[in-house]
């Protein structure tokens, strides 16, 4: 067997390595969609498949931002071989020579790659500057814009970059490129499922799934939260008044006032017409009344939420139920029918205002309606 005959084994073996490590990705992306594998997971699995597969020391994925005008890394991988994410952004022009990431996102470039030869490297204080050969290609599916750029090195090691290897990653970016995309999709069409259109909160099939996770964490962890049920006070009037648009408004401009006033990890939902829902977690019950009473008072002192409410005695107020999950076995229902119950007591007593505090636990329920 001659030299060149041992050459086109190889090429043979890289080959299939690579349509192996192509396939068993979309094997496990299709699985992960189906098990609602995290974004970041999906990133992690390209990345190995490309170090594995292709035999690169390191990969780095880069995905346009969603004002078109940057990308920035997504996940790669550092110089000691862990994952790591830039928030930094890489500008990108649609110009050509404005860059490799701008002419590779653009089109005006279909792949770069560069090979630092060790002896022409100057040395610094006896120490060869590490060896780098890199390449850039798009991840793009169809004939459309690129989504994002893959990056790869062979940082420290003596090993060239061909153009057999650029040609092999330009294929699998390709369908790295499509698996993203179709992730992103089914994640787009995931939050429109569980979203409200009008408000942008999450909405009622959303709040049923976190509710019963919520009680599934805390019960598991012996940790607490509280559940608040929102009402708009006399909302059917609002409208009959002056007209739905106005009621939509007001809509819009209360979620807008709990989001603005609600922590980052509460869980804002939009339930029914004129009904929201709050979930609070590691909130404890001594902490309530603070919440409540800001989100009442706030409401209070908005503006007039539409034109054509000029007077004081038009203007919104809302009415919430309280109800607090402390342990025990109680169901996503049980503790829904609490707040329910409690929100029923606010609007019966004079609205604008909280009902009585409800909870889990029988002997701190007892506790709030001394």
């Amino acid at each position: 067997m001659g030299p060149s005959d041992k050459k086109k084994i190889q090429h043979l073996l890289k080959v299939q390595r690579f349509q192996k490590h192509q396939i068993l990705m979309y094997q496990k992306v299709m699985e992960g969609i189906r098990q609602d594998l995290e974004f970041k997971n999906l990133l992690k699995l390209i990345i190995r498949s490309v170090c594995q597969g292709l035999g690169f020391k390191r990969a780095g994925i880069f995905l346009v931002e969603p004002d078109g005008k940057s990308v920035r890394l997504a996940l790669g991988i550092d110089k000691r071989g862990r994952y790591e994410k830039d928030r930094d952004r890489i500008p990108i022009i649609n110009r050509r020579g404005c860059g490799n990431f701008s002419d590779i996102i653009y089109g005006y470039k279909k792949y770069f790659f560069s090979n630092d030869i060790p002896h022409r490297i100057p040395k610094k204080n006896n120490f060869r500057v590490p060896v780098v050969n890199n390449a850039l290609v798009p991840l793009q599916f169809g004939r459309e814009k690129a989504i994002g750029a893959l990056a790869v090195d062979n940082l420290g090691e003596n090993r060239p970059i061909t153009m057999s290897d650029v040609q092999a990653l330009m294929t699998f970016a390709t369908e790295a490129g499509l698996a993203i995309e179709s992730f992103r999709s089914h994640e787009r069409m995931i939050s429109l499922s569980f979203t409200d259109p009008m408000t942008g909160l999450y909405n009622r099939r959303f709040f049923d799934k976190a509710l019963a996770q919520e009680i599934g964490r805390c019960q598991r962890y012996g940790r607490f939260f509280s559940l608040l049920l929102v009402d708009i006070d006399h909302f059917k009037k609002v409208n009959d008044t002056y007209g739905h648009d106005a009621g939509d408004e007001i809509l819009k401009q209360i979620s807008k006032i709990l989001q603005i006033n609600l922590r980052s990890m509460d869980v804002v939902c939009r339930i029914g017409g004129e009904e929201f829902a709050i979930i609070l977690p590691e909130t404890p019950h001594q902490n309530l009344v603070v919440v409540v009473n800001r989100l009442l008072k706030e409401v209070r002192q908005a503006e007039p939420l539409v034109p054509t409410m000029a007077y004081e005695k038009e203007r919104v107020t809302i009415s919430i139920g309280v109800a607090s999950y402390n342990g025990g076995a109680v169901s996503p229902a049980e503790l829904y029918k609490l707040a329910d119950k409690s929100l029923y007591q606010a609007k019966k007593t004079g609205r604008n205002r909280s009902g009585p505090y409800y909870a889990s636990s029988k002997t701190l329920q007892q506790a709030f309606l001394k």
